[in-house]
């Protein structure tokens, strides 16, 4: 990072040198709130705040005197400050943007005062929350980006998924071969009933056995697209039935920071809607793009052989309708996005409400709770409007693109017709076969809007698939079965957010056997001591022992069946009281379970349930 002059002749008349700079940080706000970029350095005796334009407000503070660094936040933006004298003072100020640079900068400052090595590059990592390639917000750390995403290897990998069915899918494609061929019969049939039958009364016997063939072409027509729709339907269900399992069975690898991280409505929401629109993926094969795209090639053939100059005129609305679908896939698609996260966010919001009734009752918070829910309603219903108004426009306008072809054909076929070039008949099933081609055509063009909820749908269902667990398994577990009850922190340092630690440089021990109560005020960490001898975080510094081995080398199932643990929010499953004691070993018997409820002391409890 290149530090301005005005910023260096500044650090010369004040006696330090550039070299000594260890920690470089840029804040773009003044102590004011006014925006302009100010340059906060560290040495290994001062932290300085100046101005990089050389005008504002200067805070230099002596390193020795600083008791602690924090990041204090406020609405809109925060401050770094520093505790000097048991006050904290503001060094500098930042939008909200900018306030993982400087937790880090904080932890920074603490590794300096304690002696440990510092790294200067840490601060200029990019936030965890964007796009290090196009700078979009993700959804969480690790996510996937939806806009540098490529759609074509979403789409192989969900193709991957219905390879297991590819017998069937071939299947579909063979029946959808036949439905066409059988679709593109009777507009020839109504040619030769008014060119043969109704003008010329050539073979009036004919009459019977042509309306015959009608009927029988439409029978056939609606039992091949009933087993058409039965397979579609049917490997629809199979594959989101394995994508589902695939990702509950995900979930349960993951760790819980990612819970942390993703509320439950986000994530319910992704294995209800997003998997849904899934589904339509295979439908849409089978019983929309597949067979479109054939009747669009057929009819195509057809158009050509009965007269090539008028179906030359059919294809005048066919770039308009390229050129609007273009539009439609790139303004229309990133609107899909803010729909999804209104979604997410009021289905987040009724889960946390309906959770907490009792609160809300308590604490007369009914209207409270109604004026969020609508402003997250209001938000959910203009980014619904924004994308329907949007597919509003845009079907008519495609459907007024489309009559001009068969006004043209009309104009051009009819002084065919009056010329003696072309027969009744001929113009009759050319005009059958216009509003069968303009049909398929007219869904293809709502592919794009189809397609782009599918893809949106895919990238938040893969970003759970491909989210790894930070808790890895160790390797070579150490062989043991059972652990006895000895722990040792060993200069633990944990935060839930890494450069905001809740524990710092913690240790202690427990010999198995004692009694030992955890004291301390809400925030303290007594919660998160349990939490890293459970192992449901790794602390960033420092061990945690158990029986004597690091707890990361014992496999996580031997600490959970080891160890047992009782919430600050109790949960019950739905089911039985029994089935809920059991929870943690199914196989025990009744005599076990009503022993753990006497040993919690709960038994008199539930016999006097009725």
């Amino acid at each position: 990072m290149d530090v301005p002059k005005t910023v260096i002749d500044r650090l010369g008349e004040m006696g330090v040198s550039l070299k000594d700079i260890k920690l470089t940080a840029i804040a773009d706000l003044d102590i004011y709130g006014n925006f302009t970029p100010v340059w906060v350095l560290v040495s290994s005796e001062k932290v300085m705040a100046l101005p990089e334009k050389g005008k504002g407000t200067e805070v230099v503070v002596s390193l020795k005197d600083i008791e602690s660094t924090r990041v204090y936040c406020t609405v809109g933006s925060a401050f770094f400050q520093a505790r000097v004298g048991g006050v904290y003072i503001d060094i500098a100020r930042f939008t909200n943007i900018l306030r993982y640079k400087f937790e880090r900068l904080s932890a920074q400052i603490e590794n300096l005062k304690s002696g440990k090595p510092v790294d200067n590059s840490v601060l200029q990592e990019p936030h965890p929350l964007l796009c290090k390639t196009c700078g979009m917000p993700l959804r969480a750390e690790g996510a996937t980006c939806p806009r540098c995403a490529k759609e074509g290897g979403m789409v192989k990998r969900l193709l991957s998924l219905i390879m297991p069915y590819m017998h069937w899918m071939v299947a579909i494609f063979f029946i959808t071969a036949i439905a066409v061929g059988l679709n593109l019969v009777p507009p020839q049939l109504v040619r030769i009933l008014v060119d043969d039958v109704l003008t010329t009364k050539r073979h009036t016997d004919w009459l019977v056995w042509l309306v015959l063939a009608l009927i029988g072409t439409e029978v056939l027509r609606a039992q091949f697209n009933t087993v058409i729709g039965t397979l579609s339907t049917s490997v629809g269900t199979l594959i989101t039935y394995s994508l589902r399992n695939r990702m509950f069975r995900k979930l349960q690898e993951l760790s819980i920071d990612y819970y942390d991280k993703n509320s439950p409505g986000m994530i319910m929401t992704r294995f209800s809607s997003d998997v849904e629109q899934l589904h339509g993926f295979v439908s849409q094969i089978g019983q929309g793009f597949l067979i479109n795209i054939l009747l669009f090639v057929g009819i195509g053939i057809m158009l050509f052989t009965i007269n090539a100059r008028l179906a030359v005129y059919v294809l005048v609305p066919i770039p308009f309708v390229v050129s609007g679908t273009w539009f439609f896939w790139h303004k229309i698609y990133p609107r899909y996005y803010k729909l999804w996260d209104s979604q997410a966010k009021i289905s987040s919001f009724l889960h946390s409400v309906i959770s907490g009734i009792r609160m809300v009752r308590v604490f007369a918070q009914e209207e409270r709770e109604i004026q969020r829910f609508d402003k997250r309603a209001m938000a959910l219903r203009d980014t619904n409007r924004a994308v329907n108004l949007s597919v509003a426009a845009f079907n008519p306008l495609m459907a007024f693109f489309f009559s001009l072809g068969g006004l043209i054909v009309w104009y051009a076929g009819g002084k065919s017709v009056l010329a003696e070039k072309l027969t009744l008949g001929e113009l009759m099933a050319f005009l059958s076969y216009i509003t069968m081609f303009y049909t398929p055509l007219s869904s293809l063009t709502l592919l794009s809007n189809w397609f782009s909820g599918f893809i949106t749908a895919t990238h938040r269902i893969f970003e759970i698939l491909d989210t790894e667990p930070t808790l890895k398994p160790p390797a070579k577990p150490v062989d043991i079965k059972k652990i006895e009850g000895d722990i040792e922190f060993k200069n633990v340092t944990f935060g839930y957010e890494p450069y905001h630690p809740v524990l710092k440089n913690i240790s202690f021990k427990i010999k198995k056997g004692e009694l030992i109560g955890i004291v301390g005020k809400s925030g303290s960490g007594k919660t998160t001591i349990v939490n890293l001898i459970c192992r449901f975080y790794d602390p960033q510094q420092g061990v945690v022992l158990l029986d004597g081995y690091d707890a990361r080398t014992i496999s996580l199932e031997v600490i959970h069946r080891s160890i047992g643990i009782v919430l600050q929010e109790p949960f019950l499953f739905r089911g039985t009281i029994a089935e809920n004691i059991a929870y943690g070993n199914p196989s025990a018997t009744y005599k076990e379970i009503i022993a753990a409820a006497k040993a919690a002391n709960i038994h008199e409890s539930i016999m006097q349930m009725p």
